[in-house]
């Protein structure tokens, strides 16, 4: 993200040079910052966590036969490799993005019972 910074502040200071440029040139130069902050951007990506079957297991409080249920009904995404699984922080959002439901009770006006009998 830091080199991305200093791309946008390279064509800041260099913006009285593009003024100077052909169309191509300038094409060439947008091209260039582009590929620079997208390398940047996949190199955070690549550090992405991943887990296995044991840690995903454990951070879902899950068995391992709803897990393969969940893989096989296509509801997690998964990487395979051979006969390990790996899944991605993306597919664990993804996952749980899907089965959220917002609260229902959220209207202020609503009484706030505290305790006891409804």
């Amino acid at each position: 993200m830091l080199s991305h910074n200093k791309s946008i502040l390279n064509m800041a200071k260099c913006k009285t040079n593009f003024d100077n440029l052909c169309d191509r040139e300038l094409l060439e130069q947008i091209l260039r910052t582009l590929q620079d902050s997208s390398s940047t951007l996949a190199g955070e990506k690549s550090h992405q966590r991943l887990y296995d079957n044991k840690a995903l297991m454990d951070l879902l409080h899950i068995k391992d036969k709803y897990l393969k249920k969940l893989r096989d009904n296509g509801y997690l995404g998964y990487s395979r490799e051979g006969d390990k699984y790996w899944y991605s922080q993306k597919d664990v959002d993804d996952f749980l993005n899907r089965f959220h439901y917002d609260a229902f009770a959220t209207n202020p006006l609503c009484p706030i019972w505290e305790g006891g009998d409804l």
